[in-house]
């Protein structure tokens, strides 16, 4: 408004412009905008973090029976044809960059732990048995009666929303890599 009172002239567009900053910056400080908006941007970042952090993937995942059905098929495909020596399937990532990713050696890790070598899974890719344990769990909700499945699924979705476990699985499992990286 103050723009429109005043003259239309250089020195008036200079002074108006002084003005006008002087009048922002005063309201600024009474209501404490810096503030104010400082704190609606951290809790909407917290706000879509959370509900990124918390979202139910696995129980997703467990629910779509054909995704799952091909996880578990290459999964069990995968893991038989290495323990019968046949290894069909090299890290794309490793032959690509040279640098092994997150998931490079679990199939060694998960060998190891069927047979029954628990502290050299460990050593090979420490999250072996928590990968193991899905897999287990992908495959037990596809051959159980339909109600002991929703009972399951119900189970992983509620450990998710109130836990956030996958994207603390995922999270670790990231951390490890970087750690593997450094070693």
């Amino acid at each position: 408004m103050v723009w429109f009172f005043l003259r239309r002239s250089p020195e008036s567009d200079d002074q108006t412009v002084r003005l006008l900053s002087g009048i922002v910056l005063i309201i600024a400080k009474e209501l404490n905008w810096h503030l104010f908006l400082a704190r609606w941007v951290y809790i909407s970042m917290n706000n879509s973090l959370h509900t990124l952090w918390y979202q139910p993937v696995f129980s997703n995942l467990l629910e779509n029976r054909a995704e799952n059905a091909a996880i578990v098929g290459f999964g069990v495909i995968h893991i038989s044809a290495n323990l019968a020596g046949i290894s069909f399937w090299q890290c794309p990532i490793l032959a690509a960059t040279g640098i092994p990713c997150p998931g490079c050696g679990l199939t060694r890790a998960t060998m190891q732990l069927l047979h029954g070598d628990l502290i050299p899974s460990l050593q090979t890719h420490a999250f072996a048995p928590i990968f193991f344990t899905a897999l287990i769990l992908m495959c037990l909700v596809l051959v159980l009666p339909r109600s002991m499945t929703q009972k399951i699924i119900s189970s992983v979705r509620q450990l998710e929303i109130r836990n956030g476990i996958t994207a603390w699985v995922l999270f670790s499992l990231m951390f490890y890599w970087a750690i593997r990286l450094i070693a």
